[in-house]
């Protein structure tokens, strides 16, 4: 149905696969206005940003500050970005294959249903940034895309059915090898419960995923997070290099790993490190609530990074399958030998007489100290 250009507009933002709100999605306004007839030229344009609240709404109040003069409006296009989405404008519909090429025709002026499809990484992030565009506010939010498209014009972007590391069907990384929530508890001393999750920032891939120790019923200076990449060597150092210069008041440490850092913004604490060779870069954030300073969330990101080899391991769900007669030295039981041997009648045993238990050799005793230098 025809609409006013100039405004109002309002809806609301939702998960695609859940139906559930997302809150604090950005929502960015553009108008456009030319002049002459003609021969006509650009005279201008206008933006206004919002964000959706707690139930994924927003509201865009109609544009109030339009060019003088023979101005006239040409357009409005609306962009709507959620890190861990694919972005939604109202003009196009993201097409991987097409970069963004296909004509929408479901966009609403007033009560818009958007529903947001999450992201995957057989998905081009090039493309993508190509799709979103903006500028301010929305500018810096696709910003956590702009390595991940630097190095996709490097290697080439992911094909179908692969991971983003580059290895076809490669399993999900999982960040929980590297700390657990009772030794969170055991090294900041927090007594209040604890609940542990990921991040809503980036969804889980093979090269990258999250946890986030949320304190229950408290502020985000109570929380702790991890966020975790890994990848190759080339990507790491530029992951790690991004990171140095968005990490507020970062200052460069060296104390872990390759590389280090340190950074705060306000209540909250971050460090974080590079470890070249095996690709992994690592961001611990702490509020000074769970950490009482910079110098003990170090001390955790240290402990987290001498972990990094379990990265990208399988996990044992089952206990290895038992030994083989071919390769176990056991004796067999009494079972095993009559089928090995039938033609042997069974004797009765006597009765043995109890023995008394052997004393174990001082090197056996397991309740002995042993030196310093050896290690169990």
């Amino acid at each position: 149905m025809p609409g006013d250009l100039l405004g109002e507009f309002d809806g609301r933002v939702v998960d695609a696969q859940s139906g559930k709100p997302i809150p604090g999605a950005i929502v960015q306004a553009s108008w456009a206005f030319e002049m002459g007839r003609g021969l006509t030229a650009p005279a201008g344009g206008a933006v206004t940003t919002v964000a959706t609240d707690n139930d994924g709404r927003y509201v865009v109040d109609r544009l109030s500050d339009t060019p003088s003069g023979r101005a006239r409006i040409i357009g409005v296009t609306l962009v709507i970005y959620a890190r861990g989405y694919v972005a939604y404008r109202s003009d196009r519909i993201f097409d991987n294959a097409l970069g963004g090429a296909r004509a929408r025709t479901d966009f609403a002026q007033h009560n818009n249903d958007v529903k947001l499809d999450r992201w995957t990484s057989a998905l081009s992030h090039v493309k993508h940034l190509r799709f979103v565009g903006g500028s301010g506010a929305l500018k810096r939010a696709v910003g956590n895309e702009v390595v991940e498209a630097s190095l996709e014009l490097t290697s080439g972007p992911p094909k179908a059915g692969e991971a983003a590391a580059g290895e076809p069907h490669a399993p999900p990384l999982d960040a929980g090898v590297l700390l657990s929530l009772d030794e969170l508890r055991a090294v900041t001393g927090y007594a209040g419960e604890l609940t542990i999750d990921k991040l809503g920032d980036l969804p889980t891939t093979a090269s990258y995923d999250s946890r986030h120790f949320k304190a229950v019923g408290k502020p985000e200076t109570f929380d702790a997070a991890l966020r975790v990449w890994k990848t190759t060597p080339e990507a790491a150092d530029a992951r790690y290099a991004k990171m140095l210069a968005d990490v507020p008041h970062a200052e460069r440490k060296d104390e872990i790993a390759d590389h280090s850092l340190r950074g705060y913004d306000g209540r909250i604490i971050a460090v974080a490190a590079l470890d070249h060779a095996h690709g992994v870069v690592i961001e611990l954030t702490c509020g000074l609530d769970q950490c009482r300073d910079a110098d003990q969330a170090a001390g955790i990101l240290k402990r987290v990074m001498a972990r990094a080899d379990r990265l990208g391991k399988p996990v044992p769900t089952e206990l290895p399958p038992a030994a083989t007669p071919e390769t176990t030295t056991a004796p067999k039981k009494p079972e095993e030998q009559k089928t090995a041997e039938p033609q042997k009648p069974t004797e009765p045993t006597k009765p043995t007489e109890p023995t008394k238990p052997e004393e174990p050799a001082p090197d056996e005793n397991q309740f002995k100290l042993k030196p310093p230098e050896l290690h169990r």
